[in-house]
């Protein structure tokens, strides 16, 4: 008897013996139990099909099936019937922000696929219009880093940036960075709270500024992984003047594509971290490094000129031992 929703399973020729599906199952099973949704890989779905996030799951664990035709038949099921497939990956994408191994499984199906779901990301993307929660940032990460790992063929910028990744998150900072203008001002016209009263911080305005904030150092990270420089000019707004300490995934980010502008305000930075963190520090040691290396400088660059006396000093000591092709 057929179990409660389930299909009935056909019996494995006798004096065989099936591959398995990685989970157990033979091969017939697992286009019985685990793929009910197709008689045949090559089975294209009626555009009114809509499929349940059991229906889903159960494509993408396949999808992941240590047998490879098993693997290669999801592969062409997911192209073939990408036209009703690739909304109900990404709402369950967007659904679940911290089931990190269904996020993975869901973008890489979804990378699978192509081009064809960025529109579809792109749109969710969009909808975040308002950044509340750690929710809605954790949203906003996971549609960025999938889009990202779309490349669309002939679509890249003269600077050699992928349009699709860099230039949408591009578009998605500059949103974000008018919302905190707006919050500022209206904060501004507050003068019974100031922005740097932790009162304001645990008020409505405050938290909202934060997660804000939490975003548009998000997107910096993500644009830093592409080695993307798009927005860079407000990623040098977000490290200052060099006087404060910031979050360290700024000091990373430049590391990977910071350019000379950057050293100053590190090097100032330097002696007031190593007061707190050696291995902040350690980090900004390297950023630096990093940074001459890429942009072949020496300590006699004219951009030195401006330090004072002890920030020279701090360069002697953030050099010290390091050598590269210039030497410094």
């Amino acid at each position: 008897m057929d179990e409660p929703g389930g299909s009935a399973v056909t019996p494995s020729h006798s004096g065989t013996n099936p591959t398995t599906d990685g989970q157990g199952n033979s091969e017939d099973q697992a286009s019985q139990l685990n793929l009910p949704l197709w008689n045949s890989h090559n089975q294209k779905l009626d555009d009114t099909k809509t499929l349940t996030d059991s229906e889903i799951q159960t494509i993408l664990q396949n999808l992941f099936s240590e047998d490879y035709t098993t693997r290669q038949k999801i592969i062409a099921y997911l192209n073939i019937n990408q036209h009703v497939i690739i909304k109900p990956l990404v709402e369950m994408l967007v659904k679940n922000t911290t089931h990190q191994t269904l996020i993975f499984q869901v973008t890489y199906a979804l990378e699978v696929i192509g081009k064809s779901a960025v529109p579809v990301l792109r749109e969710a993307l969009m909808k975040i219009n308002e950044i509340k929660t750690p929710r809605d940032v954790a949203q906003m990460e996971n549609i960025s880093e999938t889009l990202i790992r779309i490349p669309i063929r002939n679509d890249v910028s003269p600077d050699g940036n992928n349009k699709n990744g860099p230039t949408v998150l591009n578009g998605y900072l500059r949103d974000i960075k008018s919302r905190i203008d707006e919050i500022n001002k209206t904060a501004g016209q507050d003068n019974s709270r100031s922005a740097k009263d932790e009162c304001w911080w645990s008020s409505d305005l405050g938290k909202k500024m934060e997660f804000y904030q939490m975003a548009r150092m998000k997107i910096h990270c993500l644009l830093g992984e592409m080695n993307s420089t798009i927005g860079f000019d407000d990623l040098l707004a977000l490290l200052g003047d060099g006087t404060k300490r910031v979050p360290g995934d700024i000091i990373e980010t430049l590391a990977k594509i910071g350019n000379k502008n950057a050293l100053v305000p590190l090097i100032r930075m330097y002696p007031v971290e190593s007061e707190i963190s050696e291995l902040g520090a350690r980090y900004i040691k390297e950023t630096c490094r990093a940074i001459i290396r890429r942009e072949k400088l020496s300590k006699s660059d004219l951009l030195f000129d401006k330090l004072t006396e002890p920030e020279k000093d701090t360069l002697n000591k953030i050099l010290s031992g390091y050598k590269n092709g210039n030497k410094a």
